[in-house]
């Protein structure tokens, strides 16, 4: 069996009944071609890094399948190509059989200096990883730029301290034999 990844975007102005719709039409067209799904995963709306088709933001799907040859390959990028509700796609073969990732489903908050905070629970472990609010870390860089010009963190001088003891104790070593 071999391992694909493909990986397409669909104009962002589709609700999401039509998104659906797009979503199985692929996915009927992926098994006339005699391939099998994996997993299928919608990203959701995200900005593009250029305009495709004049359009700023796409929905990303990423879809992973399995086939026994490569015969149809050929004519399922062709039918992507094709389509209009897809602006870009990609396919690209893997070396293994993907694991299929759980969803994260993410918490917002309110932070002490109005901004937003991201909790995120990930799935299975029960760890929470915290995104903090950029006032924040701004905040706590400013407080040890502050910290190092009182000379409380001295990095700069430190390691060169370190260089010159690990020096005089070969010399030391040199000298006693």
């Amino acid at each position: 069996m071999r391992y694909y990844e493909s990986l397409y975007i669909v104009n962002p102005n589709y609700e999401q009944d039509r998104l659906d719709e797009v979503i199985k039409t692929i996915t009927n067209k992926v098994g006339d071609y005699g391939f099998s799904i994996i997993h299928q995963h919608v990203w959701g709306k995200k900005r593009l890094a250029y305009s495709i088709q004049k359009h700023k933001y796409g929905t990303f799907v990423l879809l992973y399948f399995e086939t026994g040859s490569v015969k149809n390959l050929d004519r399922f990028e062709r039918f992507m190509v094709l389509q209009k509700p897809i602006l870009r796609n990609q396919t690209v073969v893997l070396e293994a059989r993907p694991e299929i990732q759980q969803d994260e489903e993410p918490v917002i908050g309110e932070s002490v200096e109005g901004t937003t905070e991201t909790t995120e629970k990930t799935a299975g472990e029960g760890t929470e990883e915290k995104t903090v609010g950029i006032k924040e870390v701004s905040k706590a860089f400013a407080e040890e730029e502050a910290q190092a010009e009182a000379g409380s963190i001295d990095e700069e001088s430190s390691e060169p301290a370190e260089e010159e003891q690990a020096v005089e104790a070969e010399k030391t070593e040199k000298v006693q034999e």
